[in-house]
């Protein structure tokens, strides 16, 4: 939506694909590629709600400050 009102072409599939691209490249340059830092929680929210996606970082957040404890 923000594409198409500042008269960009918005093609959804195009876009994705644009974006898989970049981060393909971003990952496996040989230069500080792309990745998570070693201690990054990886939190796949594809087939999440946000009400999921918020409940399930306040418990990995809890977990963590009970664990520093």
């Amino acid at each position: 939506k923000q594409l198409k009102e500042k008269g960009f072409d918005a093609n959804l599939s195009r876009l994705l694909g644009e974006i898989r691209e970049r981060d393909q490249r971003d990952a496996a340059r040989t230069v500080s590629p792309l990745k998570p830092a070693a201690d990054a929680i990886v939190l796949d929210s594809s087939d999440l709600a946000i009400v999921e996606v918020v409940e399930r970082i306040l418990g990995l957040l809890a977990e963590r400050r009970a664990s520093a404890v």
